[in-house]
């Protein structure tokens, strides 16, 4: 009988909380929300609940697509361009020299699904490379091929099929450069290229069979692929390339980018190739470049081949 006393009474006193009147109470409560058309149509059965099969899902945004939004909404206008290579658009950030001496423009290529904005390496560099003389070109990537790396149980067909699924990634990225290197053109001073992981592989044999896209310089930052070949082939490709290369990598990184790091080493060291230097970081973070510590390096490499 209390509860039923409380009850009544908390019903009295809530129109006067919520300003309407006592007549419209009852209403206020019964009222349901309004079907969308979509939850009217999806009623098929009669029973008047909705059918999981009729429910629209909306598809997930890649994140390729997704970068490109958050670049466009978060960084100045003036600063990002769209840049048309092959069957897709990338967005490219640009950078200009805050000194005097313009000394080139730096091309910076994320590693796979990396951000171009990616904390570890590129987006200090970004920043501060400007402030050394540099103009700034950071250039999305394309994505990794989804097909890629295989699965398969023996090495000839590992091989064979890891070959089919990078062809059209390499011909993306050819077309991609050539048109970064269109715009690096409209800058004085020499090239600079700085690249992560799997995306330096792929550009060392880019440069191998097409040398009117080589860069002054090449700075690699934990280089490495998926399978023993394709680190191999990456090794002997820096080791018999006449680009300087700076090899960078770190104290904590992972154990893959470790043991290609040393074969690297090892081919650079029976070619006799001059213009190449490996120098290991030391770092908190794993996957992190220790920021004064990088830009230390780079100027340093760029002084003793002369620039």
């Amino acid at each position: 009988m209390f509860r039923l006393f409380l009850i009544t009474a908390l019903f009295s006193l809530l129109p006067h909380v919520l300003g309407i009147s006592q007549a419209h109470a009852f209403f206020y409560f019964q009222e349901e929300p309004a079907k969308s058309d979509e939850q009217e149509n999806a009623t098929k059965d009669g029973s008047g609940k909705l059918q999981r099969s009729d429910i629209k899902i909306a598809q997930p945004i890649s994140s390729f697509e997704l970068q490109k939004q958050d670049l466009n909404h978060y960084l100045p206008s003036n600063e990002v361009e769209l840049l048309k290579a092959g069957d897709n658009e990338y967005t490219l950030i640009k950078g200009t020299s805050s000194t005097k001496n313009d000394k080139g423009v730096a091309i910076l290529i994320p590693d796979w699904q990396q951000g171009l904005t990616n904390a570890k390496a590129l987006n200090f560099l970004r920043k501060e490379l400007p402030t050394h003389g540099w103009a700034t070109l950071s250039i999305q990537s394309p994505n990794k091929p989804s097909n890629y790396p295989s699965s398969a149980s023996t090495q000839s067909e590992l091989a064979e099929q890891n070959k089919v699924a990078l062809m059209p990634y390499k011909n993306e990225l050819k077309s991609l450069m050539m048109e970064v290197m269109k715009k690096a053109k409209d800058y004085p001073g020499i090239f600079l290229v700085i690249t992560q992981g799997s995306q330096a592989a792929m550009l060392i044999d880019l440069y191998k069979n097409n040398e009117e896209l080589l860069p002054s310089t090449l700075v690699i930052l934990s280089g490495g692929m998926y399978s023993h070949l394709e680190n191999d082939t990456f090794a002997h490709n820096i080791a018999t390339s006449e680009l300087p290369i700076l090899d960078l990598i770190l104290k904590r990184d992972s154990r893959s980018v470790l043991e290609n790091a040393l074969l690297r080493k090892k081919y650079s060291n029976k070619e006799l190739k001059v213009f190449y230097r490996q120098k290991s970081l030391s770092n908190i973070m794993p996957g992190y470049y220790p920021e004064q510590s990088l830009i230390i390096e780079i100027n340093g490499w760029l002084k003793s081949i002369g620039w």
